[in-house]
Parts: structure tokens; C-alpha cells; sequence
């Protein structure tokens, strides 16, 4: 037998894995979706589930979610000891993901990424380069010393600012591995018109949080409004946690004092901030330490001048007479410059002007992702290009699949473009045909009625006319170019048929069992005896070949992504049209074996499977009766009787085991008891109907 391998004898790098310890939305978060979302290489983020993983799939970027954990990292010993476990397990979720993924490299956003980053690297073999992404100024004195130790044994360090890199690395220890890469923003997508004038207008653009100094905006407008008498002051932005719901409640109090009462504005959040900078005359910015701003930039693109301290950030923002700064902490000097910026109908108008005119030329958004590149010395990716998925064409099955079929095609448009589509729809009620057919005109829609799984496959493959196939479900999303090196695998010159199937995460970024060993087999007997965690790691890799990292061949492989040469499939059927749903794929792999074909595992290739996409609702949760009757018909017809009913015997065993021990550990184990509970009764119906 030939022994596959990977082209150039060695896995293809991954994509790029970002990792953020907070799902929150800000200024930081913009960033890190800029940088992944424009990346010309995949690029895969690592975050709990909130609006900076919506934020990154709507730039096409995978999300593997992990659960949220406390964001406070200082305190008593009882805080400092949850922060430390809450940062292990921050590190085991770095590590599981570059398992599985191999990055080609690992960019940590923010402080405590960097620290479980830094840390959970240190014991994985062919490491990955760390890019630490330092996003903000270092806390207490005992945080600063972790966060600089992560520093340095990261391979590159940027930062957003000189500010940041002399706050980071004071006495420069970390020599030219900090790299300064200023942030953009897309002026064009910022209408820059006159800035008001009459009544003038200052807008506050930001979390609402101490250190932003929000009171000191008030105290600001305050004074300025004696000489402004019509200045109005806007302050917009959410809230984050209960002390910054009582620092809003301080603040509505203070506004309706009488130097302030009917002159200050609480939006709250905001969606959008272009309309508020439209109808503003400047941006206020009170922090008196900034990392960055990246608010400012916004403004500037806006046209609209800024007026902030003259520190951190804004101080290597605001130049060539776009705004005015002040003494940090100071606000009669902030009052001073809004009374000079406001005050003159015609020095507004140039400032906004020339704010304009430096945002866009030296924070251009384009530009700032190369100087990330640069900044970060990420090694070449042999990127996505225009022919990546040649050859190969992608066959789904959509059901009612209509919001999973739109992030499968997104994704492959980003990875594979090259690649074709067919889409066979098997009497879905909702759009998912007309989705496939608006998303691009190239892809083959095919409509049936509900034919059932197996059938609606055949009749895609059987349409495919390139070398290679891949079956695949429409809740499956690309992580990166990799099914078309598992395409060139299959149809490599001197290799055997074979079905190659990819490692399967689900959408928190652990493995699926997505590959097995025979039915009845001595792996089989070995995992329904002995918990699989129980057993060593050599023997845990051999019973439950998903958790390897080496190409194996398996008996069969789960059909939510499977591909070889497209003349082995269509012989192979691919799938037996007698099987309505469920069981088809461990029919093809027994039959494919039967034939002479082997299933191969093929980790090379990755996907996240998000499962269960129509089968839920249509079944009312998960099929576990249908499940057990299908798979003992399976290996009833493929591998006899006497075999089926040791599989179903094997199968009880392993279920009870994981309930007696889940239950031992407090874990839940509903879904076991469901599924062993469903089991009993198809054996007793069986044992009826003898």
C-alpha cells in the first residue's frame, strides 16, 4: 500500500489563530476584527460567544466560542486564586486549539491571553510563533510582572503606540521585538461634511468607565458653556457592570444641576456612531491615559476635530491642526479648548477639515493592516489565491437549512473560491434553494422533494464533473483552504481509492467523534470496559482515532464531511438510497471496505461542524430511538446478526459506564440515559419480534 502524506510530506500550516479572553465589544475587539477580517490568510478567533464573535463571522471569520469568565485579574488572594484558574483554563483552550488547527501562528489580543498564551505554549511540541497584541497601559505592579514575562517569550510584540511600547518595555529589554502598528479605520466609509457650528455640539464616544473620565467632561462643558451659552454636550456609550451603572446614575445627577440642567445628553449605546458625529461639532475625549482612541479616528474621519489630553494616544494622533489638546486631568484647560475650537465658526471648519485630510492619510485602514503585517513579521501563508479548490466541488444536502447554508457558502467563498457548488434541496419550507442561487451564479442548485438524505447526495455527485468530491453538510464551515489538500490527496497520482475524512470541531472547538473503528472490535471492547480518559494517551489515540494528529485509516467516518475521487463515490453510490436518514454513513464505510476502499482519517483538513442544524426541530430533539434501530440494521445487513447484537450489547455497556461515572464526577448525563434508555427498547422490540 502506498502511505498517504500530506503534499511536500508534511502537514499544510493552519490558519492564523487569534485569541481574545473577553467577548466584549470595543475598541480593542474593532481591532482584532479589522486585523483577522483582512488578513489575505484564514484566520480563526477563539473567544467566548457576544458581539465580538458576531462581529467576527460577519467578517467571515471562524469562531470557535468558549465559555465567558471574570475579566478582574487583581484583588484578595480568593480573587487572584480564581484568576489564576480562570487563566489555566484559558491556556488549555490556547492548547486544544493549536492541536487541532497547527497554527501557523498564534496572536494573543490582550493581557490575559497573552499570559495563558505565553504559558500554554510552553509545553507544545513544534511550537507555533506568539504575537502578543498589547492593547492597553499595565496595571498594578504584580499584574505588569506576568504580562512583561508573556512579553518576553513572545516572539513579536505590537503595540498600539509609542506610549504603550515605553509603558511595556521601559528600560527597551525587548529591543526590536516590540514593533509599534498604529490602527486605522475606513475613512471612505466616513462622510465628512461641515462640522456644526451653531448650536455647537460636544460629543463623549465611549464605554462608560472611570478611566475615561466622563466627570471630567461634565466639569469641562460646564465652564466652557459660560462664554458657549448654547454648547450641549452628548455623552454616548454602554455601560459595563455595576459600577459603571452607579458612575452613570453619578453623572445624570451632576447633569441636572443647574450649570448643567437641559444641556447634556445620555443615548446610551450606540449601534452606529457616524449619525451622533454628524450632528457634533467635535469629539471630547477626557481619558487621561489612552492607549490609543481609536473613537478619535473616527471623528477625524467624520471631519470633525478632536479636543483630548496631550497623552498616551491622542497625543501621536491629533496633529496638522485637527483638533486641540490639553493638560491631562485639567478641566479648565479642556473648557479653554473647546471655547477656542467652538468659538470660531471658520477655525471649526478648517480643523475638521484637516482632520479629515491627516485621518486619511495616515490612518487609512488598508494601510494600517500592512503596517500589522509588517509589525507582527508573519511568516508568508502561500494565501488564498483565485484557484484555490480547483478541481474539487463541494455536494450539500440543504432541509429548512436556509441560516446554515449562508455561513457554509460565505466560507468557501473566502477559502475556496475556485471551488464548485452543487446544492441539492430536499423539500426545504424556507429559502435555503433561492439563498444558494442569489449567493453566486455559478453554483448548481438542484430542488426535490424530501427524498431523504442518501438519495439527494447521489443526485448531487452525480452531477460533479471535477477529479475530486466532497460530500459535505450545509451546517459545516471552512476554517481555512484545507479541503482542497485533502481533494489533492485523494487525487494523487499512485494512490489507492479511499475516502478521506477531516478532523471535525464542533463550535467550541472541541473534536467531534467524527471517525471509528469496527462495530464489534477489540478497541471497541477496550472502550465500553474502561473509561477512554482513563486510559493512557497512546491507547486513548488507538481506541478513538479523532484524537490523533496523524493520518490512520478507520472503518468509518460521520458524512457531515467526507470526500475522495469523485469516480470512487459515484460507484460507491455514495450513499445506499434505501436509507431515509441516519446509519448511511457507516453503511458506506462497511460497504467501501467491503469493496476494497479504506476510510482514512486525514487531520490535515479541518471544518467546525455545527450540528443538528434541521434534525432538531424536526424530531423534537436529538433521534436517539431512530439512532440505535438504524445502526443495528447497518451492521445487522453489513456484518450479520450474531455481529449486531455484540454491538448493541457493547454499545449498553459503554453507555452505563459514562452514566455511572458522569454522575460519580457531578456531570450531567441526561443525554446517556436517553440514549441507553432508547437502546434497551429497540434490543427488547427485537427480542419481541423473535
Amino acid at each position: 500500500m502506498i502511505e498517504p502524506r500530506s503534499p511536500a510530506g508534511r502537514a499544510r500550516p493552519g490558519p492564523v489563530l487569534f485569541v481574545s479572553y473577553s467577548g466584549l465589544w470595543g475598541g480593542a475587539e474593532r481591532l482584532l476584527v479589522d486585523i483577522a477580517g483582512g488578513l489575505s490568510e484564514p484566520a480563526v478567533l477563539v473567544c467566548p460567544d457576544g458581539e465580538l464573535a458576531s462581529r467576527a463571522r460577519d467578517a467571515v471569520v471562524a469562531v470557535l466560542t468558549r465559555p465567558a469568565r471574570p475579566r478582574e485579574l487583581r484583588g484578595g488572594a480568593r480573587t487572584r486564586a480564581r484568576a489564576g484558574f480562570h487563566l489555566a483554563a484559558h491556556g488549555r483552550e490556547v492548547r486544544m486549539a493549536v492541536a487541532s488547527l497547527r497554527p501557523r501562528a498564534v496572536v494573543a489580543f490582550g493581557m490575559r491571553s497573552a499570559i495563558a498564551s505565553a504559558a500554554a505554549l510552553r509545553t507544545v511540541r513544534d511550537r507555533p510563533p506568539l504575537i502578543f497584541e498589547h492593547v492597553d497601559f499595565l496595571p498594578s505592579p504584580g499584574v505588569a510582572r506576568l504580562v512583561r514575562l508573556a512579553a518576553g517569550r513572545a516572539e513579536r510584540v505590537v503595540v498600539l503606540s509609542a506610549a504603550t511600547a515605553s509603558d511595556l518595555d521601559p528600560r527597551r529589554r525587548l529591543a526590536s521585538r516590540v514593533r509599534v502598528a498604529m490602527p486605522g479605520v475606513d475613512v471612505q466609509s466616513f462622510t465628512a461634511s461641515p462640522a456644526r457650528a451653531d448650536p455647537p455640539v460636544a460629543l463623549l464616544l465611549g464605554a462608560i468607565v472611570d478611566w475615561k473620565r466622563p466627570d471630567l467632561a461634565l466639569e469641562a462643558v460646564a465652564m466652557a458653556a459660560r462664554e458657549l451659552p448654547a454648547l450641549r454636550l452628548v455623552v454616548a456609550g454602554h455601560t459595563v457592570g455595576e459600577e459603571s451603572e452607579r458612575l452613570l446614575e453619578r453623572l445624570r445627577r451632576r447633569a441636572a444641576e443647574p450649570d448643567l440642567a437641559g444641556r447634556v445628553e445620555f443615548p446610551g449605546a450606540l449601534t452606529d456612531p457616524r449619525p451622533a458625529l454628524a450632528d457634533a461639532s467635535c469629539l471630547l475625549h477626557c481619558a487621561d491615559r489612552e492607549p490609543f482612541g481609536l473613537v478619535l479616528l473616527e471623528a477625524m474621519a467624520c471631519g470633525r476635530p478632536v479636543i483630548a489630553p496631550a497623552a498616551g494616544g491622542p497625543l501621536e494622533i491629533v496633529a496638522d491642526g485637527g483638533g486641540r489638546l490639553f493638560e491631562p486631568g485639567d478641566a479648565c484647560a479642556a473648557a479653554g479648548a473647546l471655547v477656542e475650537m467652538l468659538g470660531d465658526g471658520e477655525r471649526l471648519r478648517r480643523a475638521g477639515e484637516r482632520a479629515r485630510a491627516h485621518a486619511a492619510k495616515n490612518f487609512a485602514l488598508a494601510d494600517a493592516r500592512r503596517r500589522w503585517v509588517e509589525a507582527a513579521a508573519l511568516a508568508p501563508a502561500g494565501a488564498t489565491d483565485a484557484e484555490a479548490g480547483g478541481g474539487l466541488t463541494l455536494v450539500t444536502v440543504t432541509h429548512n437549512s436556509e441560516h446554515d447554508l449562508g455561513r457554509l457558502l460565505a466560507s468557501v467563498a473566502r477559502h475556496l473560491p475556485a471551488a464548485r457548488v452543487v446544492v441539492v434541496d430536499s423539500g426545504s419550507e424556507d429559502e435555503s434553494a433561492a439563498l444558494a442561487r442569489r449567493f453566486r451564479r455559478e453554483i448548481l442548485v438542484i430542488e426535490r422533494e424530501n427524498v431523504g438524505y442518501g438519495r439527494a447526495a447521489n443526485a448531487g455527485v452525480a452531477l460533479v464533473e471535477t477529479p475530486a468530491c466532497v460530500v459535505l453538510n450545509p451546517d459545516v464551515e471552512l476554517l481555512d483552504d484545507s479541503l482542497a489538500a485533502l481533494a489533492a490527496e485523494a487525487t494523487r497520482p499512485g494512490t489507492p481509492e479511499r475516502l478521506l475524512a477531516p478532523l471535525v470541531l464542533r463550535p467550541d472547538g472541541t473534536r467531534q467523534d467524527s471517525v471509528h473503528l469496527q462495530p464489534v472490535s477489540p478497541a471497541a471492547v477496550i472502550t465500553a470496559l474502561v473509561p477512554p480518559a482513563a486510559l493512557p494517551p497512546l491507547v486513548r489515540r488507538r481506541v478513538q482515532p479523532w484524537r490523533g494528529d496523524r493520518p490512520r485509516a478507520v472503518a468509518w467516518a460521520v458524512a457531515c464531511c467526507i470526500g475522495g475521487r469523485t469516480a470512487t463515490l459515484r460507484r460507491l453510490g455514495p450513499f445506499d438510497e434505501r436509507i431515509f436518514l441516519y446509519g448511511e454513513d457507516l453503511d458506506l464505510g462497511l460497504r467501501a471496505r467491503d469493496a476494497g476502499i479504506e476510510t482514512w482519517w486525514w487531520p490535515d483538513a479541518r471544518v467546525i461542524h455545527h450540528q443538528a442544524h434541521a434534525v432538531g426541530p424536526a424530531f423534537g430533539g436529538e433521534p436517539v430511538e431512530l439512532l440505535a434501530r438504524q445502526r443495528h440494521a447497518v451492521v445487522a445487513e453489513r456484518r450479520g446478526r450474531r455481529i449486531a447484537r455484540w454491538d448493541d450489547r457493547l454499545q449498553a455497556v459503554t453507555l452505563a459506564d459514562r452514566i455511572v461515572l458522569k454522575a460519580l464526577l457531578r456531570r450531567p448525563n441526561a443525554r446517556e440515559r436517553r440514549q441507553l434508555a432508547a437502546l434497551r427498547l429497540a434490543m427488547d422490540a427485537r427480542l419481541g419480534e423473535r
